[in-house]
């Protein structure tokens, strides 16, 4: 019988890239089947975002629901991920007992290990470290649903805006190496995809490890873009476009990359900049 995974996600385009990884991390390990229906799943998991209006409270109205269905199956497994995860940690199962798994998003790589230690003796896993890049040496190649699709670069920020809850749920920043993301690029042209949106809570901010183990820049890794993706099968390479570069980096590297014919002319820049 196929077993069935429903992913209720909540956010910023970084949690709809969690979400998919999740999806497809489940499906390679446990053959989860993804459902739009939660009264079809053999687990549930919510990805949840904290800087929605009373994010928390929306957050345990949604377990509350999902309560009714645990009653009526008792091996359901619910999980709670996300930036409010984080944030809540243990006390989300001091007022949601029934939760099964809460997990940060650095550790949705470990998701298969946490359900199979739910199943092999029910009880509760919470891991909401920050396991430097870890995560994303551990996921399943991409897959494309489309003509468009998200590549994480990088996760976290330094800036500790006062406002901000980022550099709390999701940790400073770490980047990507370089070969990795033009690799993830490649693979996504390969599957019919022509147009990739860079993510990262300050895309600006990029600084990874190139192939000759120095430390590339933004602007490094635009340049790199076009001649990796032209590789693929496609005589031309996929548009690039970018999410989330913040004033308080330099932009310099954004206005120069517009001379490379695959970079939108478009930036996403958040209000609160």
């Amino acid at each position: 019988m196929t077993k069935k995974l429903h992913i209720k996600t909540w956010g910023c385009q970084m949690n709809e890239y969690d979400s998919s990884k999740m999806a497809d991390l489940l499906d390679a390990t446990h053959g989860y089947q993804l459902t739009d229906v939660a009264e079809e799943a053999d687990v549930l998991l919510l990805n949840t975002c904290s800087i929605r209006e009373k994010a928390q409270e929306k957050v345990f109205h949604q377990l509350g629901r999902w309560r009714l269905l645990k009653e009526k199956n008792p091996d359901l497994i619910i999980g709670v991920g996300g930036c409010v995860a984080s944030q809540e940690g243990e006390h989300i199962r001091q007022r949601a007992h029934y939760v099964d798994i809460i997990f940060g998003p650095q550790t949705l790589h470990r998701l298969p290990e946490m359900i199979n230690s739910v199943r092999g003796d029910r009880s509760p896993v919470v891991d909401i470290s920050f396991p430097e890049i870890e995560k994303f040496d551990r996921l399943p190649e991409p897959r494309a649903e489309g003509p468009t699709a998200f590549v994480s670069i990088m996760e976290g920020c330094n800036k500790y805006c006062t406002y901000c809850v980022v550099p709390y749920t999701r940790g400073e920043e770490v980047s990507r190496p370089s070969d990795d993301i033009l690799f993830e690029i490649a693979q996504l042209a390969a599957q019919g995809v022509r147009e990739v949106n860079l993510l990262g809570q300050n895309v600006n901010a990029w600084r990874g490890e190139n192939y000759d183990g120095t430390t590339g820049t933004f602007a490094d890794l635009l340049r790199l873009v076009p001649p990796s993706t032209a590789l693929t099968v496609f005589a031309l390479p996929p548009a690039i476009r970018l999410s989330s570069p913040t004033i308080l980096s330099r932009c310099t590297a954004i206005r120069r990359s517009w001379s490379v014919s695959c970079i939108c002319r478009y930036r996403a820049v958040p209000i609160a900049c």
